[in-house]
């Protein structure tokens, strides 16, 4: 019997801009761990938050989840400029934080933009995987509803998972790392619910 159940994957701008932050801050406070987090670079002159950075990057990072979950128009290439306020909320004010969030933007899509990036990111997520998950959601599943999933490059360290109704935020690595898949389905599965 085949169900009207949908799952659309996508790998959002703000999301992963974020992660690129939480990144860049947690090097910055381990500047000598062994394997640094991607990226690497010195933000030193970009006016990042010191104090309190867990507190407004959690504020931020879970505004911007609302934000996509509530509307998958919200993201795309302009919400850097578009949303710039809630970006912003990691820098300094001044014309300090003004050049950092402007530079930390350009860095990020330098990379994002490219086939490393953004496409390399969604490419993660095959054909043969995305297939499994989906079949294992579907036979559970007997709605005619689309669960919507975000992908991030990496963890989100500092803000935990995002898993809202019919829609998720899924690190490539849960993806990625066969023994991780099976461990998906059951979080996806709570997603598919009417909070």
């Amino acid at each position: 019997m085949e169900t009207g159940f949908e799952m659309e994957t996508n790998a959002p701008y703000s999301l992963n801009y974020l992660i690129f932050i939480q990144n860049i801050h947690l090097n910055r406070k381990n500047p000598d761990k062994e394997n640094p987090l991607f990226p690497y670079v010195d933000s030193s002159a970009w006016g990042i938050v010191r104090e309190d950075f867990g507190q407004f990057y959690t504020e931020v990072w879970e505004e911007a989840v609302n934000k996509n979950s509530r509307d998958r128009l919200y993201d795309h290439y302009g919400v850097f400029d578009r949303d710039k306020a809630l970006y912003q909320k990691l820098f300094e004010n001044g014309e300090i934080g003004a050049f950092g969030y402007a530079e930390s933007v350009k860095s990020f899509l330098a990379w994002w933009n490219g086939i490393y990036g953004r496409i390399a990111i969604e490419k993660v997520f095959d054909e043969y995987t995305m297939n499994e998950v989906y079949k294992e959601l579907a036979a559970s599943l007997k709605v005619n509803k689309r669960l919507r999933i975000d992908l991030t490059y990496d963890k989100p360290l500092l803000a935990g998972s995002a898993e809202l109704s019919w829609y998720a935020v899924l690190p490539i690595e849960d993806i990625f790392m066969p023994y991780k898949v099976p461990e998906i389905v059951p979080r996806l599965l709570k997603c598919c619910e009417d909070f």
